[in-house]
């Protein structure tokens, strides 16, 4: 396409980027979840990070980053895509800005946190005092929650977007539910974390798998039952919407189900038209008179698949 093509080495930070001029632009990949992902991803949340600190460009005086004037978050759009190379669609657009939203949210907590010391009085309290009680509030829901997690991934500073990235391209396949939850909840020793309940359900998954395994009659690969018990176990049945373990960022259960289905979908068309295929050829033999064993053979597979 004419376009001219520099490879980067080394550590790329967001001062690079706002730095770099004619024209030149970091090509962003994205996975089939819209996050960005490898070097360039990387590069990209790092900038948008970046933006959501500087007021200019991304105002902080608005409570929900939803309300924020539409044509300031076109801008940033157009900012970003004017330093990365990004496919098209609202879609990719509405992605970017949820890191953006994101990115602000914490860069507001950090402000706060570092500079806002009120002092006035409100009423009988002073709002130090309310805030030191909303702050306490918070963090006894902070200590509750963190009390509540059961198991802690050891995937590090890595997103899980770029480890399930990684796995797909030395495997050559999307990574099931399980394997991938193991993968990423092992320290380097391959031991879990100790004071979580990580050992148990893996555990209770190996034992659960195994069963149905040895008791199923079909010929369903072993991935897609791993993916049953682990899906059984770590989700509740009605809460498409939960969030889905091992995905990270802006990735619903929803998400997820949609594109097994939509997998699934492609595979039965295929399966539909090789068994149309198989039967033309069939019907074709017996009116000529001359059905080979070849022929019935073809169609006695597709049908056995059709109905495994």
């Amino acid at each position: 396409c004419g376009r001219k093509v520099e490879v980067w080495s080394g550590s790329i930070q967001p001062h690079d980027v706002w730095l770099i001029k004619g024209g030149f632009r970091f090509e962003v990949c994205f996975n089939r979840y819209y996050q960005p992902i490898r070097k360039g991803g990387a590069v990209l949340v790092k900038f948008v990070a970046d933006i959501a600190k500087k007021s200019e460009l991304c105002p902080i005086g608005v409570v929900n980053w939803r309300n924020v004037n539409k044509q300031v978050q076109a801008d940033i759009v157009e900012l970003i895509r004017g330093k990365f190379i990004i496919p098209d669609g609202k879609i990719y657009n509405d992605a970017m800005l949820k890191h953006v939203g994101k990115h602000r949210r914490q860069w507001k907590f950090e402000l706060k946190a570092r500079y806002f010391n009120p002092t006035c009085e409100q009423g009988n309290k002073s709002r130090m005092t309310i805030l030191e009680e909303l702050f306490e509030k918070y963090a006894d829901n902070g200590r509750e929650a963190r009390a509540m997690l059961s198991h802690l991934h050891t995937n590090g500073s890595t997103s899980f977007a770029n480890s399930r990235d990684e796995f797909e391209m030395e495997h050559g396949r999307e990574p099931g539910g399980y394997e991938f939850f193991d993968r990423t909840h092992k320290t380097k020793d391959g031991v879990y974390p100790e004071n979580t309940n990580t050992q148990e359900l893996i555990d209770m998954a190996k034992s659960k798998i195994d069963a149905s395994v040895a008791s199923s009659s079909s010929s369903k690969p072993r991935i897609e039952v791993e993916d049953e018990v682990f899906n059984e176990l770590m989700y509740d049945k009605d809460n498409s919407n939960q969030k889905p373990v091992g995905y990270g960022f802006g990735v619903k259960r929803s998400d997820v189900m949609g594109v097994k289905f939509a997998r699934h979908k492609k595979e039965t068309a295929n399966l539909i038209m090789r068994l149309s295929s198989s039967v033309s050829d069939l019907l074709t033999a017996v009116q000529s008179g001359r059905v080979s064993p070849e022929t019935l053979a073809a169609t006695n597979s597709a049908l056995r698949t059709i109905t495994a």
